[in-house]
């Protein structure tokens, strides 16, 4: 992959394609790779940017000498945007992690953004500031849980925890040992991103977006991550929300195809898109 330097930092990305610019943002311990299809797909009509995001592939590790912010994470997403020179409108994609940044950039950049789309953006932050304490808990167990492993040099025993988390319960079990040491080598990142989405935050601080929202979640995710978009869809009334049946956190890797047609649709503006929009039963 092509790399770019953004200051002190070095970021590699995916570039396909040609016509308006899609960036998007993968989720954490996944890297740019989670995209091969939707880029496969997007570049017909597209140029299509995803980055790997800050300790992801070549792209610089954060130096943590002070705690990361979703503002310095965000910078790798600048980074490619002001390198490519690529002008408005900008669409915007982001998963997990990712949707927590896309947020963080589209809040930024106001009407530059035209599109964003978020699968279940994490953002831990805005259950402790609208008072959803039970999902709070929740979210802060998993992350003391792999700060002890950290500590304690145990990855593997943090990659058990994390993929039974995001993936379902006893999806570790069903990881053969190749993809398991993958996952634990690429998890030292996401304790940092844990300091950038779990600070307080208020649904109105990112009223900064101005883009055309659709937001999504599977219905089968975990209940923190339902009560995140619950929060911010009472806050964003205007923002598209879907559910999709019989998807959980990971559905844009497992469930590729389905979340891969909604997001084309969107992006195109195909009338499928709304009346299949119709037909979903959204409960906040």
């Amino acid at each position: 992959m092509p790399t770019l330097q953004h200051g002190n930092l070095c970021i590699d990305y995916a570039d396909a394609g040609q016509g308006p610019a899609v960036v998007l943002m993968h989720s954490s311990a996944c890297g740019n790779r989670q995209w091969r299809r939707l880029i496969e797909r997007l570049s017909r009509r597209y140029r299509v940017i995803a980055p790997n995001l800050m300790g992801n592939g070549a792209t610089t590790a954060w130096h943590g000498r002070r705690p990361h912010t979703l503002a310095d994470a965000a910078e790798v997403v600048f980074g490619v945007i002001d390198g490519l020179r690529l002008d408005a409108p900008l669409h915007l994609v982001g998963h997990s992690y990712g949707g927590a940044l896309a947020l963080q950039v589209a809040h930024v950049l106001g009407d530059r953004v035209s599109k964003l789309v978020l699968y279940e953006p994490m953002l831990p932050g805005l259950l402790e500031a609208h008072g959803r304490l039970q999902a709070a808990r929740e979210t802060a167990a998993l992350r003391a849980h792999l700060q002890r492993c950290a500590r304690s040099g145990d990855w593997l025993a943090a990659a058990q925890r994390f993929t039974d988390y995001f993936n379902g319960d006893d999806a570790w079990d069903a990881t053969p040992d190749e993809p398991r040491r993958s996952i634990a080598a690429s998890l030292p990142p996401n304790l940092h991103e844990w300091d950038a989405a779990t600070v307080p935050l208020h649904a109105e601080a990112l009223n900064g977006v101005r883009a055309q929202t659709m937001l999504m979640r599977g219905r089968t995710t975990r209940p923190a991550l339902t009560e995140m978009t619950a929060v911010l869809y009472r806050h964003f009334t205007h923002w598209r929300l879907v559910d999709l049946a019989g998807c959980g956190h990971m559905a844009p890797l497992t469930h590729a195809e389905m979340v891969n047609a909604w997001i084309a649709d969107f992006l195109d503006d195909d009338a499928d898109c709304a009346e299949r929009t119709a037909e979903v039963t959204t409960a906040v």
